[in-house]
């Protein structure tokens, strides 16, 4: 290869190329850790310095988006496992002239989510928020209106991008419906005798719920915030 890998750089493409086709989509680094047999943190060392070579590439918060993206790199790789790519000739990552495809997502904004009273949400979208790939299919987006959230980087008019889930683990920023009247945002704390609700905001009080009561729905695990600055 005109591009020089060490052998462990060289190792690491190849089991990116092997199990992407193996599996007919990207590894994630843990796959990768595991087939190489070394820990995910010595992984990351060994991806890193494949970046900055520019041989291979991913999308930050996207588990399965690891790609080879040096020509010298991708030709070894198919030199190394011939049969492989005649296989699985339907995987995206490996087409186009070496180029990344990014895959757009269109998420829909179905209106306001308070961070101080609980409000009405709305259940049709209103608009559509454009984004990469980066975040779990489904998600949905809420704007922020009100300030409880403000230790957590979420501001009033924020949008904060919503995994469709019914469950949360501590500390979790949830969407929480509210005694079946409205929907807030707050951190989930699941304690011995109550659920507490607690803003980020330390002039505001916690909502307290009672855990044996239907008195909270988790609509939603808050996955990112999209702020436009200017």
């Amino acid at each position: 290869m005109s591009t020089v890998l060490s052998p462990k750089q060289e190792e690491t493409a190849e089991v990116i190329y092997k199990l992407s086709f193996e599996n007919n989509y990207p590894p994630t680094l843990d796959e990768i850790a595991s087939e190489m047999g070394i820990t995910k943190g010595t992984l990351q060392y060994h991806m890193t310095a494949l970046r900055k070579k520019e041989a291979v590439n991913w999308n930050t918060g996207s588990a399965r988006s690891v790609q080879i993206v040096n020509k010298d790199v991708l030709e070894h790789c198919r030199l190394k496992f011939p049969r492989l790519e005649k296989n699985n000739k339907d995987l995206p990552s490996y087409r186009s002239e070496f180029e990344v495809q990014v895959e757009k997502s269109s998420i829909p904004i179905l209106g306001q989510i308070a961070a101080g009273q609980p409000l009405d949400v709305m259940d049709r979208a209103e608009e559509y928020l454009e984004l990469d790939s980066f975040f779990p299919s489904g998600c949905y987006a809420l704007k922020v209106k009100g300030e409880s959230m403000v230790d957590a980087l979420i501001s009033d008019g924020d949008l904060v991008l919503i995994e469709p889930r019914d469950t949360a683990s501590n500390g979790e920023i949830i969407v929480a419906l509210v005694n079946n009247e409205g929907a807030t945002l707050k951190r989930f704390f699941r304690e011995e005798d109550r659920i507490r609700l607690q803003p980020e905001n330390p002039t505001m009080e916690p909502i307290y719920l009672n855990p044996n009561k239907d008195d909270l729905k988790i609509q939603g695990i808050v996955k990112g915030v999209v702020r436009k600055m200017f």
